[in-house]
């Protein structure tokens, strides 16, 4: 297991002011290209390009917030570290957003693919946040997201890469306006300042840390969702209690949740048209393809296929 505390830079609070640079170059191997790149005084931004074939590898631990735009997706697949858990996914969509906060650890590798892919890199001081809190930026905890799921996020980073790849006569003015129209959504989408899901005890069901967890653990990776057992031995819980109050919480079986919850992620995911429903039933935490068709037809009316040439 990669030693965190090892890989971390001692915090000099008097870099703050300014973004760190990344240098690619220290990050990727192979070396990729950077096509284009801007600076401000808050924010570095640099966009850079693998071409087909390629295979990289990322560390990032900085003092800045990095945040990650893949505008063409990674059609080879990647993995994923904090240092102390590891994901896997066969593609990114298109317009996949990656968030690291300041002071944590990313590793990303990614495979060799069969098309080239572009990669929007931002770097943010945290002392930015002031213009949104005061002076008190330390006020906010941002948490890491591998694809954040927020379509405001991505049109303004597709702003930010219009900007790099053909600038503007005003593009300082231009970007400092993007960056704290970007700020404000990653405070809503990836910080204790969110939106909260609001979770209603109801006699005889969950009390709210309960709910909030279960629901944590059967969200948190698709692929790799809890068994009731090991739900149940997680909440401190006999797997039939478990299952009657969770039901009486949400009115389903944590069975059927998690396959609503699949079924709808594997709705969203269809919206990106290169990607297979076999790659889209396998992330979604499907044995089979006809496992995926069979459980999207019970919830959905339809099949995988019909509902994709219904968007």
């Amino acid at each position: 297991m990669t030693d965190v505390q090892a890989l971390r830079r001692p915090v000099d609070q008097s870099r703050w002011e300014t973004a760190d640079r990344v240098d690619v170059e220290q990050f990727v191997s192979p070396s990729s290209e950077a096509i284009g790149r801007f600076e401000t005084g808050e924010m570095h931004g640099e966009l850079v390009k693998f071409a087909r074939g390629d295979a990289a590898e990322m560390e990032f631990s900085l003092e800045s917030h990095l945040v990650m735009f893949l505008p063409d997706g990674m059609s080879g697949g990647c993995e994923w570290s904090n240092g102390g858990h590891a994901a896997k996914s066969s593609c990114m969509p298109p317009n996949t957003v990656i968030f690291n906060p300041a002071q944590s650890y990313l590793r990303l590798r990614k495979r060799t693919a069969q098309a080239s892919c572009r990669m929007l890199l931002l770097t943010i001081a945290p002392a930015g946040l002031s213009r949104l809190f005061g002076g008190d930026p330390a006020s906010v905890v941002f948490e890491q997201r591998i694809g954040v799921d927020d379509e405001d996020m991505r049109r303004t980073l597709l702003s930010f890469l219009q900007e790099i790849e053909n600038p503007g006569w005003n593009t300082k003015l231009y970007v400092d306006a993007l960056l704290t129209l970007l700020l404000s959504q990653l405070v809503r989408c990836a910080s204790n300042f969110g939106r909260q899901r609001r979770l209603i005890y109801r006699k005889g069901g969950l009390p709210g840390w309960r709910l909030k967890r279960a629901l944590e653990l059967l969200e948190g990776g698709l692929s790799e969702a809890p068994s009731l057992t090991e739900l149940a031995r997680q909440l401190q819980l006999h797997p039939t209690s478990l299952c009657r109050a969770f039901k009486e919480s949400m009115g389903v079986t944590p069975h059927r949740y998690l396959l609503l919850h699949r079924v709808n992620r594997a709705k969203q995911m269809m919206i990106d048209r290169d990607r297979t429903l076999t790659d889209i039933a396998v992330d979604c935490g499907f044995n089979s393809s006809s496992q995926f068709s069979l459980v999207f037809r019970r919830i959905a009316g339809m099949s995988p296929r019909e509902y994709r040439r219904s968007l």
